[in-house]
């Protein structure tokens, strides 16, 4: 049994091993909002509980047959973008439709988990977006984005690694603008097959009818695309993939070709033997992409020599100057490192060379690891704000940085005060074009009330819920039902949750 089978069981086992109630807790207070990095820690569940019945009900026509009718909501969205030219969005559903998309699903909780770890499938996924733990068996972990970036060097950096020296060559392939690319029908192809399917509609006995329904309704009735971020949708998506996974399989098994497959949500890698293997089995994954709606990148897809492709260069070059294990940082090393950085990026753009470098600057135990005089503290903070425009994902990393600093040098009035106006300029330069930098104005406009900085006024224009709610510091949005309480108010400075502990980046988690 290979490596990522072996991972791929083993998330089977612990995760039958949790009770289905704390799999929804889970779902509805953890899994709601997209990943940290995406919104402030004021975007927090205070009361989003499961419920004995759903919203919404399958009920009988007084003719025959059944209706359905969930209400019909918009996505709340925030983007940053990801290129000059393009921007990723995230969707936050209206809780109503959230709580019954979990609901139906936890109602066939063992037939769904029954269907994605398929014996029959020789994709093996290191997506599950439920964080487990060998430590805690029947329990789930306390981590998201740092559980999903340790799956991901799980797989790319041991497993596949060790298991190289059966093959000759390295595939990979992604699937082009996934999350937005899914054709919500096909829900109920994937988990029934597209007979039932079609036999259920206007029935809604099957799960998969109920699921395609309720993401539907949940963006303004539309078929294609479901929301970017929330745990649900990862869910949903491992779901949609391990029916096609299967499918794929099957063809490659009855064809004779040895392969080792492995998935990262939408990211494939395939271990091969020939060029002529790889070439059936990109043409394979496709045609069963199509059969869905969905198709791969085009131009994307690599094709190497092993060991060539399974280490990502970066990695390498970042390495003569990481900054892991110094436990005092000065500042000529800080921007050393941070040239080094720049020129690494530059070279390998799109990787996570500004955010490894950024983890390294905090310990353990969140403090920070620069050692600076007052007058090299105000260069940190420039160059810090100058390595956003590299990386806008990583903005509230930098703010995390920031806020560190802040408190380290509390007493240094001259130097908080420039740092205090050179955030407040920034801001007073974006909410004029809140449309366009509301995932930076959201980060900023947080750090200044959790830190006591100011009490600035935002434009009365601004129709952007989220904001709304952090300039009054109260919801904003979807306040249809009193006992789901989707924000926490932003306490007086000093009293808030640090950022780096929000981020949940720096810390470690155990591997399954």
């Amino acid at each position: 049994m290979s490596l990522p089978q072996k991972h791929f069981n083993n998330t089977y086992e612990l995760i039958k091993k949790v009770g289905k109630k704390k799999v929804a807790k889970w779902l509805l207070e953890e899994g709601y909002y997209p990943e940290q990095y995406v919104l402030p820690p004021c975007f927090h569940i205070k009361s989003f509980k499961l419920k004995k019945h759903p919203y919404f009900k399958v009920k009988s026509k007084k003719d025959g047959g059944k209706e359905f009718k969930p209400s019909i909501s918009e996505f709340i969205t925030v983007s940053f973008p990801k290129s000059q030219l393009t921007d990723r969005t995230f969707g936050i559903i209206y809780p109503r439709l959230y709580h019954d998309i979990v609901f139906y699903i936890m109602s066939e909780w063992d037939f769904v988990l029954s269907h994605i770890f398929n014996d029959n499938n020789k994709v093996y996924s290191y997506s599950f977006p439920i964080p487990l733990t060998k430590k805690s068996e029947g329990e789930l972990g306390s981590l998201r984005a740092g559980r999903m970036i340790y799956e991901y060097i799980e797989m790319a950096e041991n497993d596949l690694v060790a298991e190289a020296h059966k093959f000759k060559y390295i595939v990979k392939t992604d699937i082009k603008n996934f999350y937005p690319s899914i054709y919500t029908h096909s829900l109920a192809w994937a988990l029934h097959g597209k007979k039932a399917a079609r036999n259920d509609i206007g029935e809604f006995k099957l799960l998969g009818s109920k699921l395609d329904k309720l993401f539907q309704n949940s963006n303004d009735r539309c078929t294609n695309g479901i929301p970017i971020g929330s745990a649900i949708s990862d869910l949903i998506s491992e779901m949609l993939l391990s029916s096609i996974d299967r499918e794929f399989s099957n063809i490659l098994i009855k064809s004779k070709i040895k392969f080792l497959s492995v998935r990262f949500k939408d990211d494939y890698i395939f271990l091969c033997n020939s060029k002529n293997d790889a070439d059936f089995i990109i043409k394979t994954l496709q045609s069963q992409m199509r059969l869905y709606n969905l198709s791969l990148t085009e131009g994307k897809t690599e094709f190497k020599e092993l060991p060539e492709g399974l280490f990502r260069p970066w990695i390498s070059e970042y390495q003569k100057y990481s900054l892991k294990f110094k436990s005092s940082i000065s500042y000529k090393r800080f921007e050393t490192t941070l040239l080094a950085v720049l020129k690494i990026d530059e070279r390998f753009p799109d990787t996570g060379v500004v955010d490894k470098f950024l983890s390294e600057l905090v310990s353990k135990k969140y403090n920070l690891k620069l050692s600076l005089k007052t007058k090299d503290a105000l260069k940190v903070f420039s160059l810090l704000f100058l390595l956003k425009e590299r990386r806008s994902k990583a903005f509230p990393q930098i703010l995390a940085i920031i806020e560190l600093l802040l408190e380290r040098f509390k007493n240094e009035k001259e130097l908080i005060e420039n740092i205090r106006n050179s955030l407040i300029e920034k801001f007073k330069n974006i909410i004029k074009n809140d449309s366009d930098y509301q995932y930076d104005i959201l980060w900023i406009f947080y750090l200044l009330k959790s830190s006591g900085i100011s009490k600035l006024k935002i434009s009365s224009k601004t129709k952007c819920p989220l904001l709304l709610s952090v300039k009054s510091n109260s919801q904003k949005f979807f306040n249809t039902e009193k006992e789901i309480i989707l924000y926490k108010k932003i306490k007086s400075a000093g009293k808030n949750k640090k950022l780096v502990k929000h981020l949940a980046v720096f810390p470690r988690e155990e591997k399954l």
